[in-house]
């Protein structure tokens, strides 16, 4: 059952509250709350003795640091933008946090972001409304369609992979998207094949730094940070 006050946000952000009912019944460690006025997922594992809460937040330090300070020196921008001069339509298809499509909207791209998940969706969706975003259009879909639907100049991929380690211990929210999600290899496969089928001429998928290369396709080019790398595969 959703508290009044939070209907009344889904229904501001245009979902049905009742849509988010089965996701929320599947995952009873999760409840979806207001916190500081933002929409959150607040996770209470008794038997952990873990308590803290999951949203997004745009206004915060740390993205204020990162969006103030050199943008273009991004790697994330330097592997979807390259030398382009010209401002480029992006799809990014696995919009998660939306830190990455909130990155490359500042860095001048066109961002249509794709999440397919109604509860990460809801609370994106809530975080773009609280920070004003308009420079990106969000949609809840299908991944898959999205890529055979639209004009893009770069698709970027940043499909789920599993956490390990210390990462996985101290990271809320890829701990939040992991249990929702869950890690789903062949989705990788399959956006990716899906989109070097596409007309989309360069696309751009994040991974761990270590990993293999997605199908075992070997990239035309990369761009390499300590934790992760952009695979960029741009067609002739």
């Amino acid at each position: 059952m959703v508290a009044e006050d939070i209907k009344a946000r889904l229904l501001q952000l245009g979902l049905n509250p009742k849509d988010l009912d089965p996701i929320l019944h599947q995952h009873p460690q999760y409840q979806l709350q207001l916190h500081e006025n933002k929409l959150s997922v607040f996770f209470n594992e008794s038997k952990k003795k873990l308590q803290y809460y999951v949203f997004v937040d745009f206004n915060s330090a740390k993205m204020q640091y990162r969006s103030q300070a050199h943008i273009n020196a991004e790697k994330l921008v330097k592997a979807v933008i390259g030398k382009n001069k010209t401002s480029l339509k992006v799809l990014d298809a696995t919009a998660g946090f939306g830190k990455d499509c909130y990155l490359l909207a500042l860095a001048g791209c066109e961002v249509n972001a794709c999440e397919s998940n109604l509860l990460m969706f809801a609370l994106l969706k809530d975080g773009f409304l609280r920070a004003n975003i308009k420079a990106i259009n969000l949609t809840h879909d299908d991944s898959q369609t999205v890529i055979d639907e639209g004009e893009y100049d770069v698709i970027y991929l940043d499909p789920m992979y599993p956490q390990s380690g210390k990462s996985a211990k101290n990271n809320k929210d890829m701990t939040f998207l992991q249990d929702i999600v869950g890690h789903q290899p062949e989705m990788a496969e399959i956006l990716l094949e899906k989109s070097l089928k596409s007309k989309i001429r360069k696309i751009v998928v994040k991974r761990p730094v270590k990993s293999e290369f997605v199908l075992g396709k070997k990239p035309t080019s990369q761009i390499i940070s300590k934790a992760v790398r952009f695979d960029i595969y741009a067609k002739s």
